[in-house]
């Protein structure tokens, strides 16, 4: 089986991904985002985290042939919006984005979505989504809680800090420039390990119930190979007969 792994670099163009003449070997180009503990670049420059390693045994028991780039996430959906024989992950399937993707899911369990601030911020207090709007709440462009948010009536610029970085998000939570980081647990909490930071930095002042329960996805360009699609549907579905995760 063939497998790449590249970071294509924040601030650059991506390479157009599809050179069958220099790639003969590749069936499939994966795309995806720094999304810890899920997929990200690890120490020794891998794309590696929990949705990564279930992506690769689908695809390898699928007998798919395959690289994976990681990109930010606005470019990640661009590229996978219009270069055929590719595929995003982690996706969550949403009514705006259902027409756009031929779909296998799922990917990854349900998770919780909150508004994190720090635990000495004991002057925020919230009892809905609505009272967030009051306050700056940090979060990454084009995500499914953006999306979520705008629909929601938050506006960037005025209660929105909008980043193409999640790398930068738990830094401006710490840092006191936002009062809200919205994410998972698993995220922030993997995020404070790799700062040295302690869990009790941070607590939860709310969970965004209506985000809960919706799983992530593998989300592949319409026009990609049918054959390919319905190998890794297949390979998908098997995994997920033993094990539903991470």
């Amino acid at each position: 089986m063939v497998c790449f792994s590249h970071l294509a670099v924040a601030g650059t163009e991506p390479r157009p991904i599809l050179a069958p003449d220099s790639e003969p070997d590749i069936q499939l180009h994966v795309v995806t985002e720094q999304w810890v503990p899920y997929n990200f670049i690890n120490q020794h420059g891998e794309v590696d985290g929990r949705a990564t390693q279930k992506v690769r045994e689908v695809l390898d028991t699928a007998g798919i042939s395959y690289e994976i780039l990681v990109f930010p996430w606005t470019r990640a959906m661009k590229i996978a919006q219009t270069q055929p024989n590719t595929m995003i992950y982690s996706i969550f399937r949403t009514s705006d984005r259902e027409a756009k993707f031929e779909w296998a899911c799922p990917l990854l369990r349900p998770v919780k979505e909150h508004l994190f601030r720090l635990t000495s911020r004991e002057d925020i207090q919230l009892d809905s989504l609505d009272d967030a709007k009051r306050y700056i709440t940090a979060l990454v462009r084009g995500s499914v809680v953006h999306e979520y948010l705008l629909s929601k009536g938050f506006k960037g610029g005025v209660n929105l800090d909008v980043s193409a970085d999640p790398s930068s998000l738990i830094k401006k939570l710490l840092a006191g420039r936002v009062d809200f980081l919205i994410t998972t647990e698993y995220t922030i909490f993997e995020s404070l390990r790799l700062l040295g930071k302690p869990y009790e930095v941070v607590t939860s002042a709310l969970e965004v119930r209506e985000r809960t329960g919706e799983r992530a996805c593998m989300a592949f360009h319409p026009h990609t190979d049918s054959d390919i699609i319905n190998k890794v549907r297949r390979a998908l579905a098997e995994h997920n007969r033993h094990y539903i995760g991470p």
